[in-house]
């Protein structure tokens, strides 16, 4: 028994996809033109490549030693698993110089040629490092595609195509190649789009990018696609959802309202032969219900399988009030006599009612078909 639980584990440590992710953001360049702060769109990426089981390394405003070094170090990451898969996203600036495409890291000098064909990043090199690391897949980003002066002969605006194309590569440029994108965010907002979607293919995802920023940039942004022996397999599978039926209580509130209990009136009063007399309204004391609270209702799941409604009856309490059943006879008060009205005002007492605000609901609800009831 011990060595099938031993060898189910060790099947399921063989069958973990180790995924890496390493996002690089160069915005503050010592000799050219500074960039955009990527931080926040960098976030979003981490964000949402975690979602996808991707352990994320960021790094910001790497110079050509640290550049080079980080590459390395990912590299390292991926060769421990041959059935790894590594994505890599650059933001920064990029140029070419004699059909070789460079990442700029921010101390080179594009003005001088030699400066970047020494200290810049090839992107050949780099895909040649991926290459080595014998993963699965790679996945590589270049939002590199800037307006860089390279001053020299040979330098070219844009980014030239990659020669080297690893087995099991997906390499999307920002736009074709030798074409220069603007400094915005268009072509990382669909990566993060396109990347989480369900039960998609890796080998979909890059031309599903170049389809969604060249329509919204109207083709003036076309991102480049180049793939080799990409497998046919998605980052993240959609659940199955079932529908379940949820009771909804029911809402209430308690408030407080007056209720009456003895009607205004007028009584009259005169002096007569030296006696005060008083003529007052026929009145009478009756018992009335006054309701305190809706009742109750919920829903209760029956023998059936089937919710049925159970209402409580609403509350009443009694109260006494003083009613006028008779107005006073005017005709009685001598005419000869001056006479005093009187106003007695109405009277109330307070009583706390429980209202029915919501009535209690049924509600369908989607979730994973695991979670259902």
């Amino acid at each position: 028994m011990r060595f099938i639980l031993l060898l189910l584990l060790a099947l399921t440590l063989s069958n973990a996809q180790l995924r890496e992710a390493l996002l690089i953001g160069n915005s503050n360049y010592q000799y050219i033109s500074d960039l955009e702060n990527p931080s926040k769109n960098l976030r979003r990426l981490k964000e949402t490549l975690e979602d996808l089981d991707f352990r994320v390394t960021v790094k910001k405003d790497l110079n050509s030693e640290n550049l080079e070094e980080v590459i390395d170090r990912f590299a390292s990451r991926l060769a421990r698993d041959s059935q790894s898969i590594g994505l890599l996203y650059y933001t920064g600036h990029g140029c070419q110089v004699d059909y070789q495409g460079y990442l700029i890291p921010t101390n080179v000098d594009t003005q001088k040629k030699l400066k970047i064909k020494y200290n810049a990043l090839n992107i050949n090199k780099m895909l040649e490092t991926l290459e080595g690391a014998g993963n699965r897949i790679n996945m590589v980003f270049l939002d590199a595609c800037r307006d860089v002066p390279t001053g020299a002969k040979g330098g070219t605006k844009g980014l030239g195509q990659p020669m080297a194309r690893p087995k099991g590569s997906l390499i999307v440029y920002a736009t074709e190649a030798g074409k220069v994108a603007s400094d915005n965010s268009r072509f990382i907002n669909s990566l993060i789009e396109n990347i989480s979607k369900s039960n998609q293919s890796i080998r979909n995802i890059g031309d599903n990018i170049s389809n969604d920023v060249a329509q919204k940039s109207g083709y003036a942004q076309i991102p480049e696609v180049y793939t080799k022996l990409l497998p046919s397999i998605t980052l993240t599978k959609e659940n199955k959802t079932c529908t379940q039926t949820i009771p909804i209580p029911a809402k209430y509130r308690t408030v407080t309202k007056r209720v009456l209990v003895s009607e205004p009136l007028y009584k009259y009063t005169w002096l007569e032969n030296g006696v005060y007399q008083t003529l007052e309204p026929k009145t009478k004391v009756v018992t009335e219900k006054v309701k305190v609270s809706d009742g109750t209702e919920r829903y209760v799941l029956g023998s059936t399988g089937k919710y049925k409604k159970v209402r409580t009856p609403s509350k009443y309490t009694t109260v006494k009030i003083t009613k006028v059943i008779e107005d006073v006879d005017m005709s009685k008060i001598p005419f000869s006599v001056n006479y005093k009205r009187i106003s007695i005002p109405p009277t109330y007492k307070t009583a706390t009612i429980q209202e029915l605000v919501e009535p209690a609901k049924l509600k369908t609800i989607s979730l994973p078909c695991s979670e259902v009831n």
